[in-house]
C-alpha cells in the first residue's frame, strides 16, 4: 500500500471518530504543488459565458467587455478568441493538430460505482454515442478507471464506430472495492491518480481537452479530525492535481448517475448539511479570494469548481448531461493574461473573470496554486511521467529480464493478449512475515500507431508473491504476467513497460503489426468479475 494511502486510511477513520485526537508519525508521501510556472507565460482562460437562462452566449462580444482579475488585482488582457474560432478544420483526421477544436476525455467510472449503476453508465453512454453524427464535431477518446488501473480503451477519434465498438468489447466486473469501506483510501487515491494521468497524457497537447466523468469519482473527505503535518500533505496532493488539470487545459464535468446527492456527498458537510450541492458556477462567487478551496473538504466537486466545469446531479438523464457538458465545454471564449511576480508560498490564487453586462456570468477554472518552494519532489508524477515517455520511445528498457510468449488475437473483442514472463532478478523485494517475499510491479501497456500515437492505453499495478527471502533463488523465479490490451484498427504496434516499484529497473517489450497479425485467433475469454492482482512465480527451471 502506498503511503499515501496508508495516511488516508488512518485519517479517513479517525474522522469518522470524533472523541479521538488523529496523530500521525508515518512519513508524509512527498508532493510537489511547484509545477505551475507563470511567471514568465500566459494564463489561459477559456470561459464559458451563459446568460440569465444559462444559455451559452457565442456572439457579441469582444475583449473589451471581459474583466479579469487575479487575488482582486486587475490584469491586462493579452488576447481574446471567440467561439467560432473554437472549430474543426476541414480535416477529417483523429487528431486535432491545430487545437482549435476543444477535444474530449470521456471517462466511465467503474470503481466508483455499484455494478448496477455502470450497467446504467454504459447503457446511457452508448444512447449518447448513437445520438452523434457518424463523424464527430471534434476528437474523443473513451476511458474506464477499473478495480486496478485507467484503461484507455480508444484513443482520440472522431469516428463514432470507434468508441461504441471500444464499449461494446469492454468486459463486466465486479466493483468489489466499492461494496466495502476498507478500499475508500485507495478508491480516492486511484481516482485522483487517474486525473493525473490524463493531465500528463495531454500536456503539452494544444487546445482545450474537456474530461467528461461519467460517475461519482473519489469518495470525499474531511481534513477537520486531520493533524496539520498529515493535512497540509494531502491538501498539496490535491493541490498538485489542481495544478495539472489547469496547466494541461482541463475542465472537469462530473456527472452523478441518477442517484439522490446530497451536500454532505459532494462538498463535505455532514449528513446534517443535507443541501444541495453548489455548481461549480455558484461556487466560484462563494469561496473568499485567499481561501483555499480544499480547506476542508476534498472531493471531485471542489476539483470540478478548480478545472472550471459542472457538477450534474439528481437527475437520471445521463446522456443530456453528457450532451450538456459538452456544449459548455466547446462554447467559449478563450482570454489569456500575463501575471505579475508570485511569490512561491504555495498559496491559492483566485482568477476572477467578470462581464461588462451583469446579467452575464462566466463559467471558467477559479484559479490556481502558487509555487510551493517547501515542497518536494512527487516521485510517483515522475514515474508517470518516465512510463509516458518509454512506452513512445524506441529505446529499449532491459533493466527486467522479461520475454513475451502466448501471444492470440481475440478478433470479436479487438484485443490482444499475451504472456510476458518476467524473472525476479532486479525486483524490489520486501520480506513478508509468512516468510516470503513480494514486489510491487507498474506494467503499462499501449497501442501504437506507427507515428507512436497511443490509441489504447493501460496502466496497473501489480503485487509479486515468492516463497522465499532468499533473494538468490528469488532471482531465478519466472512470474507470468497475462497482458490484455485493446488493439484498435490503426495499431501498428503494442508496447509494455514494467518498472519495480518505487522508482526502480524499466524492462519492455515491443509486439509489432506482423507479429500480432500472424498470432493465432481464439474466442474471447470469460472476464474475470473480480481478479487477483497478486502473481505467484512459477517454479524455477532445474533442468
Amino acid at each position: 500500500m502506498s503511503v499515501l494511502r496508508s495516511l488516508l486510511c488512518t485519517a479517513l477513520l479517525l474522522a469518522s471518530l470524533p472523541a479521538f485526537t488523529f496523530l500521525a508519525n508515518a512519513q508524509l508521501p512527498s508532493t510537489d504543488a511547484s509545477t505551475l510556472t507563470v511567471t514568465s507565460n500566459l494564463v489561459f482562460l477559456d470561459v464559458t459565458v451563459l446568460d440569465k437562462n444559462l444559455h451559452p452566449v457565442v456572439s457579441g462580444l469582444t475583449k473589451d467587455d471581459f474583466s479579469i482579475t487575479e487575488d482582486k488585482r486587475l490584469q491586462r488582457i493579452s488576447s481574446f478568441e471567440s467561439p467560432q474560432l473554437h472549430r474543426m478544420g476541414t480535416s477529417t483526421g483523429d487528431q486535432n493538430q491545430d487545437g482549435n477544436a476543444p477535444v474530449t476525455i470521456f471517462v466511465l467510472d467503474q470503481l466508483n460505482s455499484s455494478f448496477e449503476d455502470f450497467a446504467f453508465i454504459r447503457y446511457e453512454f452508448r444512447s449518447f454515442l448513437r445520438s452523434q453524427p457518424a463523424l464527430l464535431a471534434a476528437p474523443a477518446e473513451l476511458m474506464v478507471i477499473r478495480n486496478h488501473s485507467l484503461d484507455m480503451l480508444h484513443g482520440y477519434t472522431r469516428s463514432r464506430a470507434d468508441l461504441e465498438n471500444a464499449l461494446d468489447h469492454f468486459p463486466a466486473a465486479i466493483p468489489y472495492k466499492w461494496l466495502s469501506d476498507q478500499f475508500v483510501e485507495e478508491r480516492f487515491d486511484q481516482s485522483v491518480q487517474a486525473l493525473q494521468q490524463i493531465a500528463l497524457q495531454n500536456s503539452g497537447v494544444p487546445g482545450r481537452k474537456n474530461i467528461v466523468w461519467v460517475g461519482h469519482g473519489g469518495p470525499s473527505f474531511t481534513t477537520r479530525n486531520m493533524t496539520e503535518e498529515v493535512s497540509v500533505s494531502l491538501k498539496r496532493y490535491v493541490h498538485l492535481t489542481a495544478n495539472m488539470l489547469v496547466n494541461a487545459r482541463i475542465s472537469l464535468f462530473v456527472i452523478y448517475p441518477g442517484l439522490k446527492v446530497g451536500h454532505f456527498m459532494i462538498q463535505g458537510g455532514g449528513p446534517a448539511n443535507n443541501a444541495a450541492p453548489l455548481s461549480a458556477l455558484d461556487a466560484s462567487y462563494n469561496i473568499g479570494d485567499d481561501s483555499d478551496p480544499f480547506a476542508e473538504n476534498i472531493n471531485f466537486g471542489v476539483l470540478v469548481n478548480e478545472a472550471g466545469g459542472e457538477l450534474f446531479y439528481n437527475r437520471n438523464d445521463v446522456d443530456a448531461e453528457i450532451n450538456r457538458a459538452q456544449e459548455l465545454g466547446s462554447e467559449y471564449y478563450t482570454l489569456t493574461y500575463q501575471p505579475g511576480s508570485i511569490f512561491p508560498n504555495g498559496k491559492f490564487r483566485r482568477i476572477r473573470v467578470t462581464l461588462r453586462n451583469r446579467s452575464l456570468h462566466a463559467l471558467t477554472k477559479a484559479g490556481y496554486f502558487a509555487p510551493d518552494k517547501d515542497a518536494p519532489i512527487d516521485p510517483r508524477r515522475q514515474t508517470m511521467l518516465q512510463l509516458k515517455d518509454a512506452l513512445q520511445s524506441n529505446i529499449a528498457f532491459a533493466g527486467l529480464d522479461t520475454t513475451v510468449s502466448g501471444i492470440v488475437r481475440h478478433p470479436e473483442a479487438g484485443t490482444v493478449q499475451f504472456t510476458l514472463l518476467l524473472k525476479g532478478k532486479n525486483l524490489d523485494w520486501i520480506p513478508t512475515e509468512d516468510g516470503g517475499s513480494t514486489a510491487s510491479v507498474i506494467v503499462s501497456t499501449a497501442s501504437l500507431t506507427n507515428d507512436k500515437n497511443i490509441l489504447a492505453l493501460k496502466q496497473e499495478e501489480l503485487n509479486v508473491a515468492g516463497p522465499t527471502h532468499d533473494l538468490t533463488r528469488l532471482a531465478q523465479l519466472v512470474t507470468p504476467l497475462q497482458v490484455t490490451i485493446q488493439a484498435p484498427h490503426k495499431t501498428q504496434s503494442v508496447r509494455v513497460i514494467l518498472e519495480g516499484e518505487p522508482g526502480g529497473r524499466l524492462g519492455g517489450a515491443v509486439l509489432d503489426g506482423k507479429t500480432i497479425d500472424a498470432a493465432p485467433a481464439l474466442p474471447t475469454p470469460d472476464p474475470q468479475l473480480a481478479p487477483n492482482r497478486t502473481v505467484h512465480p512459477s517454479p524455477p527451471n532445474t533442468h
